[in-house]
């Protein structure tokens, strides 16, 4: 066993009140203190990407985990550049565990998807959200777009669409692909911001530009 901190990143052979290289004049220790990870885990039951951007190296992984499932959603399966057996097509919900599942969203992709967790943050509920919506900087509202390095965007209509998919579930933080996070209240963040997007688009504050 060793152990990991968590803000540099360097292995160590024990863990301590504080990182070493993290204390020193060049580095910082977090306003959260001192806090160490391990590589160990537990089963792997599944790999399941948010959408194709997040495919990456999914069926090495696979083969590499024992050769659990990898799942992509059908809608999304012209997608998927290295065919093979451990692959499984989905469609609209995919029940990973009583407490988890994966749901197709769309509109970044058409078989763009969130995962819930329903036991997450105790008891309240997470939602992964990967780039699906995007928790924004202010950590209140979530932005919805079809590229979001070329600034793509999607209709209110098709926006109205996935906030109505996402009220059905139950969770009230968010993770984005990043750092990027809603602690509570994120029914409310996405319920909002899918209003705000519509109303934009549709012109409605079209006097403010």
């Amino acid at each position: 066993m060793f152990w990991l901190c968590r803000t540099c990143g360097v292995e160590h052979a024990t863990a301590s009140n504080v990182c070493a290289i993290c204390a020193d004049d060049r580095q910082w220790v977090p306003a959260e203190e001192q806090q160490w990870a391990t590589l160990e885990r537990g089963p792997v039951i599944a790999i399941a990407a948010s959408h194709p951007h997040m495919y990456g190296a999914q069926v090495e992984w696979s083969h590499r985990l024992g050769g659990v499932p990898v799942y992509a959603n059908a809608a999304d399966a012209e997608w998927v550049m290295r065919p093979d057996p451990v692959i499984e097509q989905w469609t609209d919900t995919l029940q990973l565990t009583p407490s988890l599942s994966v749901v197709r969203v769309g509109g970044h992709f058409p078989g763009s998807a969130v995962a819930c967790w329903a036991d997450g943050a105790g008891g309240r509920g997470v939602l992964l959200a990967g780039d699906t919506v995007f928790p924004n900087p202010d950590r209140r509202t979530v932005g919805f777009l079809r590229s979001y390095p070329n600034h793509l965007p999607l209709s209110g209509a098709v926006v109205q669409r996935m906030a109505n998919t996402l009220a059905a579930l139950h969770f009230d933080r968010i993770y984005g692909l990043f750092t990027n996070s809603i602690d509570a209240n994120g029914h409310a963040a996405v319920r909002q911001s899918a209003a705000r997007h519509a109303a934009w688009v549709r012109g409605d504050y079209d006097h403010l530009t």
